[in-house]
C-alpha cells in the first residue's frame, strides 16, 4: 500500500529537511538544513506546512509549503528517497500540499527554483504547477555614476497612507492591465490581497511606497523596500498605468528609486523581472542593472 502523507513530527525535522535538500551540494546541504531548523526555532517557518511519508524506520518523502499574506504561498517540490514508487509518492505529497493550502484560502502557489533544481522537479507540472517563465534578479551598483533624467522631472509623489489608501490601490490595480510581468496572475486576487502580499514581505515602510502623479493625475506606483541584513534597497514593484505608458514615466520612476536608495547610502538597488518582459529588461539594461541570479517559476492558480 502507498503510504499517506502526514504532518511532520518535531523529532523528524532534521531528517525531513535533509531529504528536501538531498540534491544540493554537500556543504550547501548542511547550511540549508541548519538554516531551516533555525527558522523553525525562531518561529519564522511554520512546520505545519511540512508533510512527510513514512516507511519502515525512515522517511520516504517530504514536501514543504509556506502560506504567505495575500492568499499566496511558496512550495518546495517533493523530494523522495530512492524507490520504484517515487512518482506516486511525489504526486501524493503535492496533492496533500495543495489540499492543505486551498483549505487556507490560498489562490496562488509558486515554486521558485534554480535551473539545476528545476531539472529535478518533474512532479510540479504533473500536478498543476505550470512552468510559466523565469525571473531574472538584477542589481545596480550605486557607487557607480548614476544616470540622469533627459529633461526636467515631470512626476510628483505621494507616500502611501494606510488610512486613505483608495487612490493608491486603484492606481496599483490599473498598472496590472496588459502587464508583461507574470500576466497569469492578473485578476486572480483582489487588490487588497495584492497589497497584503507586498506588505507581508517584511520591513514595510509606507514612506517608501510612492504614488506618482503627472499634472495632478495618478500615472504609476513605486514600491521600495530596505533590507536590514544587506542594507540594499529593492524595487518590490514598479508599474505605470496603461494610458500613461510610452511617455518615459517608467524610466523616471526607476531613476527616482536609484536616487532615493543612493541618498540613503544603500550599496545596491535590486529588483526582479519576468524574462518575457523585454521592454522592462531593456530599460533596466540601459540604466546599468546587471543580472546576478535566476529562478524558474512554477505556478499553480486556484480560483
Amino acid at each position: 500500500m502507498t503510504p499517506t502523507p502526514e504532518p511532520v513530527r518535531t523529532d523528524e525535522l532534521p531528517e525531513a529537511f535533509r531529504l528536501l535538500f538531498q540534491n544540493a551540494a554537500a556543504d550547501d546541504q548542511e547550511t540549508r538544513i541548519v538554516n531551516a531548523l533555525g527558522l523553525v526555532r525562531r518561529g519564522e517557518l511554520d512546520p505545519q506546512g511540512l508533510f512527510v511519508m513514512r516507511g519502515r524506520g525512515r522517511l520516504l518523502g517530504a514536501v514543504l509549503c509556506l502560506p504567505l499574506p495575500g492568499e499566496s504561498a511558496l512550495v518546495w517540490p517533493p523530494q523522495c528517497a530512492p524507490d520504484k514508487r517515487r512518482s506516486l509518492f511525489e504526486d501524493a505529497l503535492l496533492r496533500c500540499a495543495a489540499e492543505w493550502l486551498r483549505a487556507r484560502d490560498v489562490r496562488v502557489a509558486q515554486a521558485l527554483l534554480s535551473p539545476e533544481e528545476a531539472e529535478l522537479a518533474d512532479a510540479l507540472p504533473r500536478n498543476g504547477f505550470a512552468h510559466v517563465t523565469h525571473l531574472l534578479f538584477l542589481r545596480r551598483d550605486l557607487s557607480l555614476p548614476q544616470p540622469r533624467l533627459r529633461s526636467r522631472a515631470r512626476l510628483k509623489y505621494q507616500s502611501y497612507n494606510p488610512s486613505e489608501p483608495s487612490l493608491f490601490h486603484q492606481t496599483l490595480q490599473n498598472t496590472y492591465k496588459d502587464t508583461l510581468d507574470c500576466p497569469e496572475l492578473n485578476g486572480v486576487r483582489g487588490v487588497e490581497e495584492v497589497i497584503a502580499g507586498h506588505r507581508g514581505q517584511s520591513h514595510f515602510d509606507p514612506d517608501l511606497w510612492l504614488l506618482a502623479l503627472a499634472d495632478g493625475l495618478p500615472v504609476g506606483v513605486l514600491l521600495l523596500m530596505r533590507s536590514p541584513e544587506t542594507h540594499d534597497w529593492e524595487i518590490s514593484y514598479v508599474g505605470v498605468a496603461p494610458e500613461a505608458r510610452r511617455r518615459g514615466f517608467g524610466r523616471e520612476l526607476v531613476l527616482k528609486a536609484l536616487a532615493q536608495a543612493r541618498t540613503a547610502g544603500a550599496p545596491y538597488l535590486t529588483l526582479s523581472v519576468d524574462a518575457r518582459n523585454q521592454p522592462a529588461r531593456e530599460l533596466y539594461r540601459v540604466l546599468g542593472f546587471e543580472a546576478y541570479d535566476r529562478r524558474e517559476v512554477f505556478l499553480a492558480v486556484w480560483k
